[in-house]
């Protein structure tokens, strides 16, 4: 068997012109783009700055929100409401509700705690 090299292809002697550099239309179009580009740049960073100083104020938080209390009503609700409902292996549902018990437990425990330093 015989192997008969390829004809070489020519190589071309014309380069293609080198791609110009894009320039704007007009001139204060792009002055006229970068004044809205820097106009949104400031609106946003004005908006970020109020709402990092609406986050970091507490006005509007009340403490019962976070009260044991709370929690409770919350931890028995989920015990008896959505805990059942749930699409999940028996397995998963006994240690959830025993996870929740126990935090249902430690917080009442906490609480008689509290109560009895207050007396």
């Amino acid at each position: 068997m015989r192997v008969d090299p390829r004809p070489l292809l020519p190589t071309p002697t014309d380069k293609t012109a080198a791609v110009e550099s894009i320039r704007p239309v007009v001139a204060r179009q792009s002055a006229r783009f970068e004044a809205v580009l820097s106009k949104r740049e400031g609106v946003a960073r004005r908006s970020l700055r109020g709402d990092v100083e609406q986050a970091g104020s507490s006005e509007g938080v009340s403490p019962e929100l976070f009260g044991s209390t709370r929690s409770l009503e919350i931890l028995n609700y989920l015990l008896d409401e959505v805990l059942p409902g749930l699409d999940a292996e028996p397995e998963i549902k006994t240690l959830a509700e025993d996870l929740i018990r126990e935090e249902i437990h430690m917080r009442q425990s906490l609480e008689q705690q509290r109560a009895e330093v207050q007396v």
